[in-house]
């Protein structure tokens, strides 16, 4: 009898469980934007969104929680249910800076993904009126022991500061790094002419393309010259150098795999369908975003994750 009671009491639970999939999503999915409305989380984030919501049937609501480097958005999202219905928008690499430096106490074992949107390659940029014109020119010039090159950085503990430190580090130049608080604030700098360069995104630069430009990019292959048309350092140096790109991935908890797993694999799908959806195109057309869209699956995020890693085991003595 107890036998038969178990076997009925799975059959209920397991259809009780497929019908909630069924219907996932009963609510609207809340979408953590860890930043202030406006900057490329936000629009990013509502490129895939516009497409998603057409998929799920249920609207996409966006939280806006900036402050501490992103943390007190990834702590309203870890304070959630592991149901699938909350998200939250950041680059992989921003959170494992954070992880790494000790800035963010969630790590990776809390934190999974649905998908990655699109891939920002960091890139060397100087002002639209340098005498450095080309990445060899820039070099030369640190070769100077005089007088050091400045290199503006969006935080001290940026992926950015890192990718300054490893340039100085593999070319030799004569160089310091000053690191501002913010992205857009790094750029401005430069757009005044009050540094000498500044390392940052490509997309995020393109906002400032009539006073800055790109003389090279920190990937393994040559980045879409649709703006600037550059060579990667690897190539212009011959040196081995990293792959810093920005992965712009929807985080959710992780295990939301295993308590909602239905739920789970329906986000995954539908967020994939998404990143296709003529709606999401348009709006990525509209925003110069199209060229960067770029999905990954949640075991290519995880990937990159041991990419990267394997990156700051290599130069974390730089950020000391």
């Amino acid at each position: 009898m107890k036998v038969l009671f178990r076997i009925i009491f799975m059959a209920v639970f397991l259809t009780a469980g497929s019908a909630l999939a069924a219907d996932f999503p009963a609510k609207p999915i809340t979408h953590i934007v860890p930043a202030k409305a406006g900057g490329g989380f936000d629009r990013s984030s509502r490129v895939l969104a516009v497409g998603w919501e057409d998929i799920l049937g249920r609207p996409v609501t966006f939280d806006y929680s900036p402050g501490a480097s992103g943390m007190i958005g990834f702590g309203k999202l870890i304070s959630k249910p592991a149901d699938g219905y909350t998200t939250i928008m950041t680059t992989i690499a921003m959170q494992a800076m954070n992880i790494n430096t000790g800035i963010s106490k969630f790590t990776w074992d809390q934190i999974g993904f649905v998908g990655n949107l699109i891939t920002d390659p960091n890139v060397l940029l100087v002002n639209v009126e340098s005498r450095y014109q080309t990445i060899e020119d820039f070099l030369e010039a640190g070769k100077n022991t005089q007088k050091p090159l400045t290199i503006s950085t969006s935080h001290p503990k940026a992926v950015s500061t890192l990718a300054a430190k490893i340039l100085i580090e593999l070319t030799g130049i004569n160089a310091k790094v000053i690191p501002f608080n913010g992205g857009s604030k790094a750029r401005n700098a430069l757009a005044g002419k009050q540094v000498d360069a500044c390392i940052g995104p490509y997309f995020s630069a393109s906002s400032k393309k009539d006073l800055i430009k790109a003389l090279a990019s920190f990937t393994h292959k040559k980045v879409w010259d649709g703006l600037w048309d550059i060579p990667t350092l690897s190539q212009a140096t011959g040196k081995d150098f990293p792959n810093l790109v920005e992965p712009f991935a929807f985080m959710i908890r992780r295990d939301t795999a295993q308590k909602a797993p239905e739920a789970y694999a329906k986000m995954v799908d539908t967020f994939k369908q998404a990143i296709s959806n003529p709606k999401t195109v348009k709006m990525a057309q509209e925003q110069g975003m199209a060229p960067f869209i770029d999905y990954w699956s949640p075991g290519a995020c995880d990937n990159y994750i041991k990419e990267f890693q394997a990156t700051w085991e290599t130069y974390k003595y730089l950020m000391k």
